[in-house]
């Protein structure tokens, strides 16, 4: 009796912690749910894996040779974005900029982070483009979101931000 007394507690207890969380939790790691994106990010899980994954601070650039990186983030209160975000950040988050340089050939490129964040490009420094298509799936503990962008060949500027932690891994390819 004592122990299912002190279970209870125990639960009700974590429920109010949660409840006083403004954040909603991260679901349980489910491995299976990778694979349920609606467009495959195998590529991005690997380079996500990799173990030389190079790091940026915000305001960097993502090095030509790996399209991905372990972006190192900011206290949103810290951040001054470059052009207006899409969306209003949230108090007690973080955000980063990240730069690339011109893609060689227009197209369908794909943004992919590993971590619940709000993803917003621009290539002319004032004016977000448009998301074409996204995915998101909880659960897979290496990737959380994908959102693809139709870009020409001019520098991008990618703006992070709302995200619970102060990295997020991101990615920057073509659509394949």
């Amino acid at each position: 009796m004592r122990r299912r007394a002190a279970f209870l507690l125990l639960a009700l207890a974590a429920t109010a912690a949660r409840a006083q969380d403004e954040r909603q939790p991260m679901p349980a790691a489910d491995p299976a749910s990778c694979t349920q994106f609606d467009w495959s990010l195998l590529r991005e899980q690997a380079w996500f894996s990799a173990a030389g994954l190079p790091r940026v601070e915000s305001g960097g650039t993502l090095p030509a040779a790996m399209p991905a990186a372990l972006l190192k983030l900011k206290p949103q209160a810290e951040l001054t974005p470059p052009f207006p975000p899409s969306r209003e950040a949230k108090p007690g988050t973080f955000g980063g900029i990240l730069h690339l340089d011109a893609p060689l050939t227009p197209g369908a490129y794909q943004v992919t982070v590993s971590d619940r964040a709000w993803v917003d490009v621009s290539q002319d420094g004032t004016t977000t483009r448009p998301v074409i298509a996204h995915t998101m799936r909880p659960g897979c503990p290496m990737l959380a979101k994908s959102a693809r962008f139709q870009l020409g060949t001019a520098p991008i500027t990618i703006l992070v931000s709302n995200a619970a932690s102060d990295t997020i891994r991101i990615a920057v390819a073509p659509v394949e």
